[in-house]
């Protein structure tokens, strides 16, 4: 996501700062919005959802730390960068832990600003693709189609095997529904965020299937990159 046009939130409690970030980041064609303190950001994120939110640690009523738990508690997608003062490594790493994307110290040098903002929005970008392409992905993924005993039966040991943590092996004749089976159990589990790896096993050699499934140590063979 490029820079310009992003609507940025600037959340700090001293309105220098405030107008600091508004100059650098309207130069970088970004469209900003204003809040003093965290009640104040929650209230602007209901009315007008940004792409990026710059947020300060130490404010009062609500304090960042409050911020980012409670955008995690309603799982507001949503990157933070977090201002810290200078120094204060701790409660950025706090900050990290509690969801923020990045950090930024005071005082703040605006070429890294523009890296880090920059960062922030392709992130998000790349996040917002990938969720439309999984979304797409799981629109064509054929269903399981069948009433019978033996489909139904399948299906409830299919769920089991998605809500456990453990390897799965499917068998069956060519053309049985293996393959969506597998679609279907990842996407009833946990794991539904994370990517389905297809490897076609006929198609590699038997030195290259023990490369491509388990890797291999830089100089193993020829071309081990």
């Amino acid at each position: 996501m490029d820079a310009a046009g992003a609507r940025i939130l600037i959340v700090d409690d001293d309105a220098a700062s405030r107008r600091l970030l508004d100059v650098r980041l309207r130069a970088l064609g970004c469209d900003t919005i204003m809040a003093a303190d965290g009640q104040e950001a929650l209230a602007t994120l209901r009315q007008e959802p940004p792409a990026l939110m710059l947020l300060d640690l130490q404010m009062p009523r609500m304090g960042g730390m409050e911020v980012l738990r409670a955008l995690r508690r309603d799982a507001v997608d949503l990157p933070v960068i977090v201002i810290t003062a200078h120094g204060s490594v701790e409660a950025a790493v706090e900050a990290m832990r509690e969801g923020a994307y990045d950090f930024l110290p005071k005082p703040f040098d605006p070429h890294h600003l523009e890296i880090v903002v920059r960062k922030a929005l392709e992130h998000r970008g790349l996040v917002q693709a990938n969720r439309l392409l999984r979304d797409s992905l799981d629109a064509h993924t054929s269903e399981i189609l069948g009433d019978s005993p033996a489909i139904r039966q399948a299906i409830e040991v299919a769920r089991k095997a998605a809500a456990a943590v453990s390897t799965v092996l499917l068998l069956g004749e060519s053309g049985t529904g293996k393959e969506v089976f597998a679609h279907a159990i990842h996407r009833w589990s946990e794991r539904r965020e994370m990517p389905l790896v297809i490897v076609n096993c006929v198609a590699l050699s038997e030195h290259l299937l023990e490369s491509e499934l388990f890797g291999h140590e830089k100089g193993a063979f020829t071309g081990a990159h």
